[in-house]
């Protein structure tokens, strides 16, 4: 028994080691790369540097955006009531097919007033463009919102033209309005 138990333990002990030998073998491999592991790295860095080449799959240059905000097109909604929720729905949906106000970062931002309604406007960048004051009656949001997308667009076509107009290199175009 005892020499059975001897046994026993001789060979856990080979079969252990050659788990453990096996083991230790594939963290070399992985530690230190082989060819292929080096091929996958130079790969995975051709991947990268593709994607930050400023060209696109048939050569074409891509062009940088103008305006130097990445993200354009974006309408923030910072109302709180029902009235300047319906406000931002409105005029969310009429802008939206409109090419001047789509491409601009526009916020939409309420002061709630218990005696006078809500006072919403609308800012482009740190320049307000639509200011007005909405009563609780939601059906006077709508008729608001038609108003507020002809003359943000309209200030915003104003505001494009003075800056392709004056240009100076020494101040960014923050600066020039």
């Amino acid at each position: 028994m005892k020499a059975l138990r001897y046994k026993s333990a001789i060979l856990c002990y080979f079969l252990l080691w050659g788990s453990a030998s096996t083991y230790a073998e594939e963290m070399t491999e992985a530690v230190s790369p082989t060819a292929n592991g080096q091929a996958a790295l130079a790969d995975e860095q051709a991947a990268v540097d593709a994607i930050n080449q400023l060209s696109g799959p048939d050569g074409a240059e891509v062009e940088r955006p103008t305006n130097g905000s990445e993200l354009t097109g974006i309408m923030v909604d910072r109302t709180i009531t029902m009235a300047g929720k319906t406000f931002y729905r409105a005029f969310s949906q009429r802008a939206m097919g409109n090419p001047i106000i789509g491409n601009a970062t526009i916020t939409i931002q309420e002061r709630p007033d218990a005696r006078w309604g809500s006072q919403v406007w609308i800012m482009e960048r740190n320049q307000m463009h639509f200011r007005t004051q909405l009563s609780p009656r939601i059906s006077e949001a709508d008729r608001a919102a038609g108003e507020a997308v002809q003359i943000v667009e309209e200030a915003l076509l104003r505001q494009k033209l003075s800056s392709a107009l004056s240009s100076d290199k020494d101040l960014g175009s923050e600066e020039l309005r």
